[in-house]
């Protein structure tokens, strides 16, 4: 396995393009994202106790959707989301707050996630999932009895367009990752490392998705390596912004065994399944297995690569008990894997 020294320059230039490629991208509120995850499971049918796509019940349908888009974890029952954040009135729902109901008689028993306009989108026991209007005459309106705001602003992303000038913050701090975020320490430790930068407004944006080219980018900073600038990809040219990098990275093999054929497909969105393939390799895992059991991964073709990253603790996959291997991985997720991957390392 070859190690390559990175030069000043190199590194400098990685970094600016690796927020380049960050900043091109639309920001997406962590509201967007839970009702983008909820949209996606429109027509389930209902399940009582169901807390699956295979059938949702009405809190276990917002349990899902927050732990899948935004990392949150919410209480298990509808009267219990009830007093989970802070009360909103209706007059100043937003999207991404959490919407309760009277059907009993007997308080709270139902749950739905306000989308804006008026409207929710909920598992009904006779529609499954679906969306309608919280002040329908017929039956929602009159059972209407409060809302609570359950998204923090650290998962809030800063408008790229807002005329005010960012606080500046030392390397390692963003205005959108605070203490309390899951994912702080890491993060926070990477910046102050420079293996990792955040944008020109002094944000990090968490939730935002990473693809092949910038793993390649961040692994090759972590690990101090450099290329010759000319990967044997035939979508990737020494012209392409992320050609020293990615033939670093070539070089070493750590991506030979998500690489399908001659192309890298840069901008391709990397899975967690992906990761510990990459992982294994780059930071040298072989042999570590055993820990954590995941119901999702028998007979897969990264079986061994994920075990390795639960017998180090790298990972210890989603509270469902499923490592989601086809799953894209954002920013707070990969800062995550790679600063436990470097102590392993090191």
């Amino acid at each position: 396995m070859r190690k390559f020294l990175m030069t000043a320059a190199s590194a400098v230039l990685a970094l600016s393009v690796f927020s380049a490629d960050f900043e091109t991208a639309d920001a997406q509120s962590a509201a967007d994202q839970v009702i983008e995850e909820g949209k996606k499971h429109l027509g389930t049918p209902y399940r009582y106790g169901g807390t699956s796509p295979s059938g949702f019940d009405c809190s276990g349908y917002l349990v899902y959707i927050f732990d899948r888009a935004i990392d949150q974890s919410l209480p298990r029952t509808a009267a219990a989301q009830a007093s989970a954040g802070d009360s909103v009135s209706k007059s100043n729902l937003e999207p991404g707050d959490l919407v309760f109901f009277n059907t009993s008689g007997r308080g709270v028993s139902h749950s739905g996630l306000y989308i804006g306009g008026g409207d929710m989108i909920h598992s009904a026991s006779s529609r499954g999932i679906s969306i309608v209007s919280i002040n329908d005459p017929h039956y929602w309106g009159s059972r209407y009895v409060g809302a609570q705001r359950v998204i923090t602003e650290q998962e809030e992303v800063a408008s790229e367009t807002s005329p005010a000038e960012p606080e500046p913050l030392p390397a390692g701090q963003y205005h959108d990752v605070r203490k309390d975020h899951f994912a702080y320490t890491e993060i926070r430790a990477l910046g102050e490392q420079g293996v990792i930068n955040g944008y020109s407004d002094y944000t990090y944006r968490p939730t935002q998705e990473i693809s092949r080219g910038q793993a390649a980018a961040l692994i090759a900073r972590s690990l101090g390596l450099e290329g010759d600038g000319n990967p044997g990809y035939s979508d990737v040219s020494s012209s392409h912004h992320q050609a020293d990098v990615i033939s670093a990275v070539e070089q070493t093999g750590f991506f030979d065994d998500i690489v399908d054929g001659s192309e890298f497909k840069a901008s391709q969105k990397i899975t967690r399944g992906e990761i510990a393939a990459v992982f294994y390799q780059a930071f040298r895992l072989e042999g570590m297995q055993g820990g954590e059991i995941f119901n999702d991964i028998e007979g897969h073709e990264y079986y061994d690569e994920i075990m390795a990253f639960a017998g180090t603790g790298i990972s210890t996959g989603r509270s469902s008990g499923d490592y989601e291997p086809e799953r894209a991985t954002n920013r707070a997720h990969f800062a995550i894997f790679l600063e436990r991957a470097m102590k392993v390392h090191n």
